[in-house]
């Protein structure tokens, strides 16, 4: 009788193990993955052809409203054209301008989108630096701006929209939108930001460096932001010379 009862608390014992075991696997399964965009690229969409000079992809945000811009300069034909994702509206550009090797790029985009015109001029030197854009023409748009970066097929650039959510020193409740466009392969990254419940101001940017999955701000004395990578996603905090908060953005491009 004895050795049974032996064999028995045994077997409870090793029962009760098990059960642990299980309850600690189960725990550890309801950790959820963060936020992953189902329509992005994971490799660059630019040709390693164009690498050095000004045709290829630039992929950038827009502030103002919030959205992305996306520009192909002959990287998948042999005409440019560029893509503007506006608060949800897809807006298709493009240019008559010809594309000349060895000397900047300079070309005007045009579309029409709901009946409306818009445009912008797309600058880019001989080698695809310093790509920047002026004379921005978006209807219902007074204050907007976009951010571009030149990807390359070492580079994938990443573009993510998100907002902020915070208080001035004031009290008064502060909310924006804040959009980041990622480089990867420098582990760099630049934003543009816009208060939308100011009538008066215009557009911030900041930009700063990645380390790990940590966003770090080269900000200047006064303010601070920095955010942490989770898959698609950026979860952070903010904090300027009047006001403090948090910011969350996804990956849309």
């Amino acid at each position: 009788m004895n050795r049974i009862y032996k064999n028995t608390s045994v077997l409870l014992l090793l029962m009760i193990a098990a059960a642990s075991l299980t309850g600690c696997k189960k725990d550890k399964k309801t950790e959820e993955p963060g936020f992953t965009c189902s329509t992005c690229k994971d490799v660059p969409d630019a040709k390693a052809e164009y690498n050095s000079n000004s045709k290829g992809i630039y992929k950038g945000i827009v502030v103002g409203s919030t959205g992305t811009l996306f520009i192909d300069i002959m990287n998948s034909g042999t005409v440019m054209k560029a893509t503007m994702v506006l608060d949800g509206i897809t807006v298709n550009f493009t240019t008559v301008s010809v594309w000349t090797s060895g000397q900047p790029l300079v070309t005007d985009f045009t579309a029409t989108a709901n009946s409306q015109v818009y445009s912008f001029r797309f600058s880019v030197d001989a080698v695809g630096g310093n790509a920047t854009t002026s004379s921005l023409t978006i209807p219902g748009h007074t204050i907007i701006s976009f951010q571009l970066i030149k990807e390359t097929s070492d580079n994938l650039v990443k573009c993510y929209e998100g907002s902020t959510v915070g208080k001035k020193d004031s009290g008064a409740a502060q909310a924006g939108s804040l959009n980041v466009v990622i480089s990867s392969k420098t582990n760099t990254w630049t934003a543009l930001s816009k208060d939308k419940l100011s009538t008066s101001g215009g557009i911030n940017f900041v930009a700063g460096t990645i380390t790990g999955n940590t966003l770090n701000c080269n900000c200047g004395p006064t303010t601070t932001v920095t955010g942490v990578l989770d898959n698609d996603e950026i979860i952070g905090t903010y904090k300027g010379s009047d006001n403090s908060g948090t910011w969350n953005a996804k990956r849309t491009l």
